[in-house]
């Protein structure tokens, strides 16, 4: 019996050592050569191929020189300041003119730039126009920031609302909003509450990115659904602009991001998350004009995005194209010489880097609008360095040979043991 258990202990070291010898590869990171032409402020442009491997928080980015030393950089990013949130202002001068319209006057207590007004308005199935007029403490006339805006509720079974107003830059204290009566309205309307929110600091450049577009139009939802592959994992987007050839038209649309597996994961149920849940595309002539909206405000970061355009009773859009408005994100760094420097990105254990640079610079626009450009060269990808491997890992057929023989060995002390036994 005690040789029974030696050869079955035996049998089992090696069969451990065969699961530790095939167990996962150490995962890989990625590199680029950044060619810099000489010393100093170095600025590089994130391309599609960074936004692939890359985590979405970009904390993985590094800058190493050739003794892999790290070189401190600045990010320059969408998305790494607050959003800012929605400021409630005092409302005055509730006023209506019966079958026609309703206006009410906001004071935000100072000049503020603003980005965009949300409002709170009666009903479940409504289309109205809105206008909002601005002006500062001490100026008289009112000034027309927008006129053309419109804002819609759908009822059920698809209920939807849209009561947000997008506005152009502009820093008037004062707002005179005016909301007009649509078809089947009541005759009294009244604009129950209203929000603004203020404008981001600084709006990053914007590209247009011409995405590869599928169509599906689905009668049985009466929608139509625009897939938009972006061509990166996490690809940052500002805005989606559909090209619509029809003359006159107003729906209601929404934007949607699939959710993608980590990198390294196995690949998920196809699923989309709500990116922009209530937005409207319109085209139509009003005193001798043609006013439109083809924008949806959306902002994120994903590979895959859909578009879906509710048609309810009308026929589907001719959508002639779509194109994604992409921002400008930049990575700067002081250069020395003669280093010669590479990014390094895609480990997904590392934590974002903390670098004096960041409260030093002071202006970091300006002190990265001041960097010469850089230019990447192709990517490489690099196995990161594990623990030491077994030496069956060079040697298979002596391992194999040692757990066929020590099998042997256990057959035979069983069959010994059982012919020994009573």
């Amino acid at each position: 019996m005690k040789r029974l258990r030696a050869a079955a202990g035996a049998g089992t070291a090696l069969a451990a050592t065969a699961l530790l010898a095939a167990g996962p590869e150490p995962p890989a990171t990625f590199e680029r050569g950044i060619d810099v032409r000489r010393p100093g402020k170095v600025v590089l442009t994130l391309d599609r191929e960074v936004y692939e491997r890359a985590r979405p928080d970009l904390g993985d980015l590094r800058v190493v020189d050739e003794t892999g030393a790290h070189a401190p950089y600045l990010l320059d990013r969408v998305g790494s300041d607050p959003e800012p949130t929605f400021r409630a202002p005092v409302a005055f001068n509730r006023v209506f003119v019966r079958g026609r319209s309703a206006s009410v006057t906001l004071d935000l207590r100072e000049p503020m730039l603003k980005s965009e007004l949300v409002l709170s308005l009666p009903g479940d199935d409504f289309r109205r126009r809105v206008k909002v007029e601005g002006r500062n403490k001490h100026e008289r006339p009112w000034t027309t920031i927008t006129d053309g805006a419109y804002v819609f509720a759908v009822p059920a079974p698809a209920a939807a609302r849209y009561e947000t107003v997008p506005l152009p830059q502009n820093n008037q204290q004062f707002l005179k909003i005016t909301v007009f009566n649509g078809p089947d309205d009541p005759p009294r309307l009244e604009i129950l509450d209203a929000w603004v929110r203020p404008q981001e600091r600084r709006k990053p450049r914007e590209f247009p990115l011409e995405p590869r577009l599928t169509r599906a139009d689905d009668t049985a939802e009466r929608e139509s659904r625009l897939v938009l592959d972006l061509g990166a994992r996490y690809q940052p987007f500002r805005a989606v602009l559909v090209d619509v050839g029809d003359p006159e038209f107003f729906r209601g649309a929404s934007v949607e991001q699939r959710r993608e597996p980590a990198l390294g994961e196995s690949t998920l149920p196809l699923s989309w998350a709500p990116v922009l849940e209530q937005a409207s595309l319109y085209r139509y002539r009003e005193e001798g004009e043609t006013r439109e909206c083809l924008r949806l405000e959306a902002t994120g970061r994903a590979r895959v995005l859909r578009v879906r355009i509710r048609n309810r009773d009308d026929r589907p859009l001719e959508v002639r194209g779509v194109t994604v408005m992409v921002p400008q994100e930049r990575l700067a760094f002081e250069a020395g010489s003669p280093h010669r420097y590479r990014l390094t990105y895609g480990d997904a254990s590392l934590e974002p880097p903390v670098y004096d640079v960041e409260r030093t610079v002071g202006d970091a626009a300006l002190w990265i609008a001041q960097a010469s450009e850089g230019h990447w060269e192709p990517p490489v990808v690099r196995v990161r360095e594990g623990p030491r491997r077994p030496w069956t890992d060079s040697h298979p057929a002596l391992l194999w040979a040692g757990l066929v023989a020590a099998v042997g060995l256990l057959a035979g002390v069983t069959w010994r043991a059982l012919q020994a036994a009573p």
